[in-house]
């Protein structure tokens, strides 16, 4: 029994945490928070984990699963699925066939 709670417990914690994008070299890293981040800020890009309680750039600016910019931080996402803080998004990666494709129907 006591065995059965724990193994519970311990499902219950790695079901808490994501995975997010972190450094220059794009690790991958257990994230602690429930976001991840991308921040651009002039032609410097850094992918991170949100911080936790107060130091939550994504609960301190109300930025949930969206971009904004943010005076003298630049710009930021925020997302809370696995590895959402990629360099390229599915959307981005297909904008230029679809409209390829739109443009061959004329």
């Amino acid at each position: 029994m006591l065995r059965l709670l724990i193994l519970l417990l311990l499902t219950i914690t790695v079901a808490n945490a994501i995975e997010c994008y972190s450094g220059s070299d794009l690790r991958v890293i257990n994230c602690p928070s429930m976001s991840c981040i991308k921040q651009t800020l002039g032609l410097d890009t850094v992918r991170y984990c949100d911080g936790t309680g107060v130091s939550s750039i994504c609960q301190t600016y109300r930025i949930v699963e969206t971009c904004d910019t943010i005076p003298n931080l630049g710009y930021i996402c925020c997302c809370g699925g696995d590895l959402c803080n990629s360099s390229r998004t599915l959307f981005s990666t297909f904008v230029p066939f679809i409209l390829a494709f739109l443009i061959s129907l004329f």
